[in-house]
């Protein structure tokens, strides 16, 4: 058996992960100081969080150039699928003690070569080849455990931390229960059963709060505003008319856009209950659940803002930093790249303070939906005499000039233009205009879509 030494790579794969969850304990811990800070009185702490932030990503990306390097390279097509722990036991050392307690099986499911040198450090804990060593089935999971023998290796405590990581890669732990140095992984098959489970209790979730938004519209479009009117009631005056026109459209955008998000699912969870499923079926779920959750979410926010909200002085700077810095993780979720550029005095317009918060912040998770993978996205506020603009520019595909009026009125869907979000925009210009402002549509440089919002200067 070989020795249970961790290899130069496996070393380097450690420290690869140490230093990576060290930079982003120190990322959050920057994160929480900045919400929980006094605003800065002059441009030099901002120039500061800055570097600092730029120092970050530097070490992100030393990171991800670590961990490509520190991938080992396996001689041959390794062995991934189902693996029988105990059966690899007795390959790995023969000459080892090993005793089974009765269950329901000792298979896992992973890379081969990962488990074979699991089992060669652990093994190595307990003094060799000629070691006792039990293998268990305990509910969801198998465990392996052996005596530990007297720590012979000065890295002992690294090769423990090694196990730790490489358990923790694949849904285990790894522990030390009195003199028994314990290695516990999920038993095969038991990740797929929890995440069809999730993945079914997500879909409940999505399909309940679709037919509660849809009872909400129901009730809008049905609600009487007379009171005490007689039973033959006069004909709907120009406003009542387009007040309906404009909630007709936003039903009927919301229904596209739960439609296109969960009317695939049908086809899909046929597939799950009968067992047929890939790990890009699942993907592909869990990413239209995502989307349908997301677009719920921002009609939600949207739905919590009053009319009857007072108006203030508000800085749309300070309001445009803080919907980046909300999006900030959501936007490094989806591979998109968000840039500020805020003028260092303040920016004020006479709004309401919430409203202007949503639209800023609703209008930045637009342009990063409709963004793909590696694409940038950019929000911008600027003043002269006359006015406050704020201007977002996104990579998605651009919406010819011609159609630009029905794209935001919903009387074309956004779709056939292969971009998400139009029941939002839609929202947001209505938002904007309640504000006193003018949501205006345009070319983006870089040939996505620019989205304008003018507000009259304070």
């Amino acid at each position: 058996m070989t020795k249970g030494r961790l290899t130069r790579e496996e070393l380097g794969w450690l420290l690869t992960q140490e230093a990576q969850g060290a930079a982003d304990r120190l990322r959050s811990g920057l994160q929480v100081i900045r919400t929980q800070a006094p605003p800065a009185p002059t441009t030099g702490a901002d120039d500061a969080s800055g570097e600092m932030d730029r120092s970050l990503d530097a070490l992100d990306d030393v990171m991800r150039m670590l961990s490509n390097l520190n991938q080992r390279a396996v001689g041959g097509a390794p062995r991934r699928g189902r693996i029988d722990l105990a059966a690899l036991v007795y390959e790995v050392a023969p000459s080892a003690r090993v005793s089974i307690e009765p269950g329901s099986g000792t298979e896992v499911h992973g890379d081969e070569n990962d488990f074979r040198r699991m089992i060669q450090v652990l093994i190595g804990h307990a003094g060799g080849a000629g070691s006792s060593v039990t293998i268990r089935r305990e509910g969801d999971e198998v465990k392996l455990g052996v005596l530990m023998g007297p720590d012979s290796s000065p890295s002992a405590d690294t090769e423990r931390a090694w196990l730790a990581r490489m358990a923790t890669r694949y849904g285990g732990r790894h522990e030390l229960d009195g003199s028994i140095d314990l290695l516990v992984l999920p038993a095969d098959g038991v990740s797929e059963r929890t995440e069809r489970e999730a993945l079914k209790r997500e879909l409940d979730e999505a399909r309940k709060q679709g037919e509660a938004y849809a009872r909400e519209l129901a009730a809008m479009l049905d609600r009487d505003d007379a009171v005490g009117q007689s039973s033959l009631p006069p004909p709907p005056g120009p406003a009542e008319s387009m007040r309906f026109d404009a909630m007709a459209r936003l039903a009927a955008g919301v229904a596209g856009e739960l439609q296109g998000a969960l009317g695939p699912l049908s086809k899909d969870l046929g597939a799950l209950r009968a067992g047929e499923v890939t790990d890009q079926d699942l993907e592909t779920v869990r990413r239209r659940v995502a989307h349908a959750l997301e677009f719920v979410g921002q009609l939600a926010s949207l739905g919590e803002l009053r009319a009857d909200e007072l108006v203030e002085p508000v800085d749309v700077g300070a309001a445009a930093k803080d919907a980046a810095s909300g999006l900030h993780a959501a936007a490094g979720r989806a591979g998109v790249d968000v840039a500020v550029d805020v003028p260092s005095a303040p920016c004020r317009v006479l709004a309401a303070p919430r409203a202007v918060a949503a639209l800023c912040r609703q209008l930045l998770a637009a342009a990063v939906a409709a963004t793909p993978r590696g694409g940038k996205v950019s929000i911008a506020v600027q003043a002269d005499v006359a006015a406050v603009r704020v201007v977002l520019d996104d990579g998605g595909p651009p919406v010819p000039a011609s159609a630009r009026r029905a794209f935001l009125r919903l009387e074309a869907s956004a779709g056939t233009y292969g971009r998400p979000g139009g029941p939002v925009l839609f929202a947001c210009a209505e938002l904007a205009s309640s504000q006193g402002a003018v949501l205006e549509l345009g070319d983006a440089p870089q040939g996505g879509l620019r989205v304008t919002v003018v507000f009259a200067n304070a």
